[in-house]
């Protein structure tokens, strides 16, 4: 494989475009059914964040040699479901959100990222972007059914 260790700012930009709502998250106080985060499954909070640090790392400093195309069907897809991801929180700061709506706020970030280490050509970040999925959506669910 040709990959070494250095930093990518494709990476980075990546990783930071669909933390922009996650800061008025913190910023806007929550008054419906997310506001209570509080998670009792300490194995998969573990597994979450365990999974979403790695894949976090290796798409921010894993460099793969051979340069991704910047006109691609990936880049596409990104952005398509980073518009739809915007959309789910313009929802949910609008008070419009439910359990789907939630859903879709913890899968399509996934999908995005998953489509961002294959453009990358960053397959060793699937791995743990995966776990990180299944395991959020598992919490997001159980948050909700709470």
């Amino acid at each position: 494989m040709n990959y070494h260790f250095g930093f990518s700012w494709k990476g980075l930009i990546i990783f930071l475009l669909p933390m922009i709502p996650n800061i008025f998250y913190f910023l806007i106080p929550a008054s419906d059914i997310s506001g209570n985060n509080a998670n009792s499954y300490l194995i998969l909070d573990v597994l979450e964040h365990g999974s979403q640090v790695i894949f976090f790392f290796l798409l921010i400093f894993v460099v793969r040699k051979q340069a991704s195309e910047m006109r691609c069907p990936y880049i596409i897809g990104m952005a398509i479901m980073l518009i739809f991801y915007y959309g789910l929180w313009i929802l949910y700061f609008t008070g419009n959100a439910n359990s789907i709506i939630f859903l879709g706020m913890a899968v399509l970030p996934v999908v995005y990222f998953i489509l961002a280490e294959i453009w990358l050509q960053n397959y060793l970040a699937i791995i743990p972007t995966v776990l990180f999925g299944i395991v959020h959506v598992i919490n997001t669910y159980l948050s909700i059914a709470n």
